[in-house]
């Protein structure tokens, strides 16, 4: 099967994966192998012996080369490997324990690891229409498991992390937060051409620079997980408990508040600004986070122009990769989310 996104979806014979694995754990047998939606890379869940003769459910993720994403490299996947160790060494944030990984193996798709599997279900949709109590204790949990990552490492430089001598690091970052933002809007506007929103590129060049020029977005530089929504974590269906929080291959440094703006809007499912589905979910997620980390933001005038300015950010980011994020999404679907994209893009003042 293929994804239209990123390509085949299973392009490792079975004597491939068992041969990844036994370069990472060569005690342990491979029982059975089932390749897994995984987006960007090649991912395959392992039924394995290990040499104590009991069962264990892994799973083996690999680089793939041949990824239309940007920005992917060895030592942006292999970043995922040090985030995890240092996390499961240092936090209660429930994340997979690695079991081995390897940079390069002749034959073999590289680079690779082999990580625990961990039990849940990613929980689309629960926090805006699930049960009450369930969207609750979702919510709270990723509010407060998302400021102990923001918490945990600071840098001196902003932009996306990748594998380096010391663990997680930047390289050829940007030394101000405004100029790793802009990099991030231009990216997403010089991307516009070619696409169905190509002709709001203009307006949408001088809304950003006015942000730009107005607004004061001075900020730390925090470990930030990059891509933090449901579609990322898994929980219990039955009672919202995060079980594991997944995919740091596109984690960077920069201002929590942009990342709140993101997962706002990821965990809200997209629902309009104002509307009393995504200010619940804002109210519970903010709320946790600011319970965790002993301090409030001051939600003056200033906080929420900024905020307002990353989630208008967050869906320049939609329009650049549109393509790449809707793909495999039902016709009616992807395009009800390209009307209402293009009117969110187009309201803004």
């Amino acid at each position: 099967m293929t994804d239209p996104k990123y390509g085949p979806r299973d392009p490792l014979s079975e004597d491939q994966v068992a041969a990844a694995v036994a370069a990472l754990r060569g005690d342990w047998m491979v029982l059975d192998t089932e390749p897994m939606p995984a987006g960007s890379d090649i991912v395959y869940g392992v039924t394995v012996r290990d040499e104590r003769d009991r069962r264990h459910e892994a799973v083996l993720k690999c680089f793939r080369s041949d990824s239309p994403v940007d920005g992917r490299s060895p030592e942006r996947f292999l970043v995922e490997v040090d985030l995890l160790e240092l996390l499961g060494r240092e936090t209660d944030v429930p994340v997979p324990a690695v079991y081995g990984g390897y940079r390069s193996r002749d034959g073999l798709p590289s680079p690779a690891f082999l990580m625990e599997h961990l039990p849940g279900e990613p929980p689309l949709g629960v926090a805006t229409g699930g049960h009450e109590a369930v969207a609750e204790r979702l919510l709270r949990e990723s509010g407060r498991h998302l400021a102990r990552v923001h918490d945990l490492r600071s840098f001196d430089a902003y932009g996306g992390l990748v594998s380096g001598d010391d663990g997680p690091t930047v390289r050829d970052g940007r030394t101000t937060w405004p100029d790793r933002l802009r990099e991030i809007v231009d990216d997403s506007l010089d991307g516009l051409a070619g696409t169905r929103f190509a002709d709001l590129s203009g307006s949408l060049r001088a809304y950003a620079d006015g942000r730009f020029d107005e607004l004061d977005l001075a900020a730390d530089a925090a470990l930030l997980h990059g891509d933090y929504r449901p579609g990322n974590l898994l929980a219990d269906a039955e009672t919202g408990e995060v079980t594991a929080v997944l995919d740091w291959g596109a984690a960077q440094a920069g201002d929590p508040r942009y990342e709140l703006a993101w997962a706002v809007r990821e965990f809200a499912e997209r629902a309009p600004v104002g509307s009393v589905a995504r200010e619940r979910v804002r109210e519970a997620l903010f709320d946790a986070y600011e319970e965790h980390r002993g301090e409030r933001f001051a939600r003056d005038e200033a906080f929420e122009r900024r905020q307002s300015f990353y989630l208008a950010v967050t869906w320049l980011a939609e329009c650049r990769w549109f393509d790449a994020w809707w793909g495999g999404a039902e016709e009616s679907a992807r395009e009800a989310r390209a009307e209402r994209l293009r009117e969110n893009v187009t309201e803004l003042r």
